[in-house]
C-alpha cells in the first residue's frame, strides 16, 4: 500500500513539473522580479543600458531599467519618461542589430 501512495505521489510531481515547464511558468518563477513601487525619475539616455517587462506572475507590469552601472528602477510603462527611455533602447537595438 505504501509503495502504491509513493508512486501516485511520485507521479503526481512529476505531472506537475511538466505543467510547469510547458506552462513557461518555472521560467517567470527563476528569473521574476516584481516591483512593489515605482520611480517617477528621468534617467540620462546615456546611462541606460536595458529594459524588461516584470513577470506575469507579478501583481503590477512594470519596466524595469537597467543602467551601465547595473542599478535597477521600476517605472509604470505609462510614465512619459518609461515611454521616452524604452523608446531610446529600442532605437538602440535596432541601430545595433543586422540589416
Amino acid at each position: 500500500m505504501m509503495t502504491v501512495l509513493k508512486t501516485a505521489i511520485l507521479l503526481l510531481m512529476l505531472c506537475c513539473a511538466v505543467q510547469l515547464t510547458s506552462a513557461g511558468l518555472a521560467d517567470d518563477l527563476a528569473k521574476s522580479i516584481c516591483c512593489f513601487s515605482e520611480k517617477n525619475i528621468r534617467i540620462p539616455e546615456k546611462k541606460l543600458e536595458s529594459y524588461h517587462w516584470t513577470s506575469n506572475i507579478c501583481p503590477v507590469r512594470y519596466i524595469v531599467f537597467k543602467t551601465v552601472e547595473k542599478r535597477q528602477f521600476c517605472m509604470n510603462p505609462e510614465n512619459s519618461w518609461a515611454k521616452l527611455n524604452k523608446n531610446h533602447i529600442d532605437k538602440k537595438r535596432a541601430s545595433k542589430s543586422p540589416k
